[in-house]
């Protein structure tokens, strides 16, 4: 009885443990999909990127299967090649257009696969087929790229400095540039400026000059008196007057260029330059033209006697011997005056051209203070430069005194904007029995030979 009843508990034990194990083994082929009808498909990879066999297979989240093998592929260019079993209930998601990926469950988790689901216009993945495969994107990678990006930024950065440096110097450059430019304008202005106020100054000294004419032919002065009872001098008297009226248009024209010249600096007008000079030469032109028509003018023979009297002379023709005779007072009309300066307050040897002499500072803040005197003047008079020299022959001196009047007159014409045609130089070798020394001098004299005021009229 005993032996029966353990028999009979062995096998309940035996039946109940074959139950369990069936329900196991079920339980455990339903999870591995055991059961399930499935196809096989094919994916691959340049890199598996971790991924076993065994790995779980999804479709668009879904557990769909596993991986079931891992092909090595043959040479170093080919690919693994994936193989996958996918459960048949989801073979309408596995479309001919899908691919394959692998994923990490999480940042440390285990790898499976995830196809996603094609498009309906793709047809179902052919069993044994090949889908696609995107390439797994690990922390790794993450970690060198970003090493790559913050490596290219910083290389940006420093391509940026230097840009930001190179167009820092272009900005200085064009700064300086715009500087220069208008220093350059500024110095253009104040030279036009002076030139412009020399010329209208010139314009009403010739504008006094044509009246002073005019007033003469009026009141019959020296020989033009007797055009009035000589026939025979009536057709040389009709040509200086239509000389004379040429030589008032050219002076209108002077003075007009001049005005004109003057109001364009003022202005400050778009073209400045190009317009002030071409005003400026056309202003020449026509000074130069009423120039040549008042030497003509001068010598004629009529009126010669009448421009000796007023003291018009051409400067650049009178001689050391003219000159001392006191042409240029003649006629009681001017006064002169002068101021005796000595070589070594003004001269030195010039190193750059051996032989010749060269002003010196302090000869040049002499000659300054020298002329100041008379600067509100000398617009109605004459300024001639005196050169003396006492060494040498005679012929030596001339030549001596020559070059030193000429480097006196070439600088006050220069620094005070003086008019040529009233500045002149004289040679006068090394007599001057006016001088301090009685008889010799060894320098420079600037003679100012002008006009006398109301008050001076009747002295000698």
């Amino acid at each position: 009885m005993a032996s029966a009843d353990r028999l009979a508990g062995v096998g309940v034990f035996v039946i109940v443990g074959l139950l369990l194990f069936g329900i196991g083994l079920f339980m455990i082929g339903d999870r591995r999909m055991a059961f399930a009808k499935k196809f096989t498909i094919y994916t691959e990879f340049a890199s598996v990127a971790g991924l076993q066999p065994g790995a779980i297979v999804r479709v668009s989240g879904a557990k769909a299967g596993s991986v079931t093998a891992i092909l090595p592929p043959s040479r170093p260019s080919d690919k693994f090649r994936v193989r996958l079993e996918v459960i048949e209930d989801l073979h309408q998601l596995v479309r001919a257009d899908s691919v394959a990926a692998i994923e990490t469950e999480g940042l440390v988790g285990g790898t499976f696969l995830e196809i996603g689901a094609g498009t309906d216009r793709a047809k179902p993945a052919a069993p044994e087929s090949t889908i696609a495969g995107r390439e797994a994107f690990g922390f790794a990678d993450l970690l060198q790229r970003m090493s790559e990006t913050i490596t290219q930024v910083n290389t940006t950065i420093a391509q940026v400095n230097t840009t930001i440096a190179g167009l820092q110097d272009d900005l200085e450059a064009a700064v300086s540039a715009v500087s220069h430019t208008v220093d350059n304008a500024n110095d253009l202005i104040d030279t036009v400026s002076k030139d412009v106020k020399v010329m209208t100054a010139a314009g009403g000294r010739i504008s006094r000059n044509a009246a002073d004419i005019s007033d003469a032919l009026k009141n019959g002065q020296g020989t033009l008196g007797r055009l009035l009872n000589d026939d025979t001098l009536y057709q040389r008297a009709a040509n200086i007057a239509a000389q004379t009226e040429q030589i008032a248009s050219s002076a209108r024209d002077v003075i007009e260029q001049a005005r004109k010249a003057l109001n364009e600096v003022q202005s400050g007008s778009g073209g400045l330059s190009a317009n002030v000079r071409q005003t400026l030469d056309d202003a020449r032109s026509a000074m130069t033209s009423f120039a040549d028509n008042m030497e003509a003018l001068k010598h004629n023979f009529l009126l010669r006697g009448f421009f000796n009297d007023r003291g018009y002379f051409n400067l650049a023709s009178l001689s050391p011997a003219q000159y001392r005779t006191g042409l240029l007072t003649r006629g009681n009309r001017r006064t002169v005056s002068r101021i005796w300066l000595a070589a070594p307050v003004l001269f030195e040897p010039d190193p750059g051209r051996p032989g010749t002499e060269r002003l010196t500072d302090g000869g040049r803040a002499r000659l300054d203070s020298a002329i100041a005197p008379f600067l509100d003047r000398l617009a109605a008079g004459v300024l001639m430069v005196e050169g003396y020299a006492a060494q040498g022959t005679r012929d030596q001196q001339y030549v001596q005194s020559r070059a030193r009047a000429s480097l006196i007159r070439d600088y006050l014409i220069g620094k005070f904007q003086l008019d040529p045609t009233t500045a002149g130089l004289m040679p006068m070798g090394s007599e001057a029995p006016e001088s301090p020394d009685h008889g010799r001098w060894d320098g420079a004299a600037l003679a100012a030979f002008l006009d006398r005021n109301p008050t001076d009229k009747g002295k000698k």
